[in-house]
């Protein structure tokens, strides 16, 4: 009896699987989700390329940027000797105080001041600021 039982199941069972997958050969593949399995796979692929690649120190990223750029040593020498005495003159003609009485001129004179102590290291700009303030305040130097 037990014979007969244990063969009646793996025959039922046998069965089954042989139906099982006669109907999975007939069903169609699913695309959309082998679709969403290779996206899944390259945005993974990605991930990790991101995370793999050397980042620039922020050194690094300012001399790859420094290098990309036009160098000009004369002004760079300029400002190492002459930027000091010419950013003190500029600061004592130009400064908005002297101007207290034309209130068009104290605007323009405060504009020329900021721009002179952001670049007091720059012989150049300074030069150019110089020009300006003789154009703009009728200043003598």
């Amino acid at each position: 009896m037990n014979d007969t039982i244990i063969k009646d199941t793996l025959k039922v069972a046998s069965e089954t699987i042989t139906k099982s997958i006669a109907s999975e050969s007939n069903e169609k593949i699913n695309w959309w989700l082998w679709i969403a399995i290779i996206e899944f796979a390259f945005i993974v692929f990605l991930i990790l390329k991101q995370k793999i690649k050397p980042k620039d120190t922020i050194k690094q990223e300012f001399k790859k940027k420094s290098l990309e750029q036009e160098i000009d040593f004369n002004n760079i020498i300029n400002s190492s000797f002459n930027s000091k005495q010419l950013y003190d003159e500029l600061k004592v003609k130009v400064h908005p105080d002297r101007f207290s009485t034309d209130k068009e001129k104290n605007i323009i004179a405060d504009k020329l001041f900021q721009e002179i102590t952001e670049n007091q290291n720059n012989a150049k700009r300074l030069i150019e600021l110089k020009e300006e303030a003789k154009q703009k305040l009728n200043i003598n130097f």
